[in-house]
């Protein structure tokens, strides 16, 4: 990982929970059975790069969850709204090339990871 992000032995379950938790979110959403729902999950996954974990993030919980709506629901366009006082630099790096979806970032720069300046 990086210096930020350390590891346990329960940190793979607990991650995995956390990515999970937003698709069953999306499946109950999507099928009627709930009308909205907000999932306070950790870790919180916007540093996660496609390629590797950063920031107390394995995965990216948010970009997952937008590419299975892609995905599974054929969704053609998805807002992303990320008011962390970080820069989820990993949420801008998956879905910079992809014009169906819509990141809009409300961080504090030069806070951590330095990124998000324009």
């Amino acid at each position: 990982m990086d210096g930020d992000t350390v590891v346990s032995i329960a940190s793979y379950d607990a991650a995995v929970h956390a990515a999970g938790a937003p698709l069953t979110a999306i499946d109950l959403i999507m099928k009627g059975e709930e009308k909205n729902a907000f999932c306070l999950v950790r870790p919180p996954g916007h540093h996660a790069t496609p390629t590797r974990g950063m920031g107390f993030c394995f995965f990216n919980n948010v970009a997952i969850a937008a590419k299975y709506l892609q995905s599974k629901y054929q969704l053609e366009k998805i807002l992303i709204v990320d008011w962390d006082v970080h820069h989820g630099n990993g949420t801008q790096d998956a879905f910079y090339n992809d014009p169906a979806v819509l990141y809009f970032s409300m961080h504090r720069y030069p806070f951590y990871p330095g990124s998000g300046r324009k």
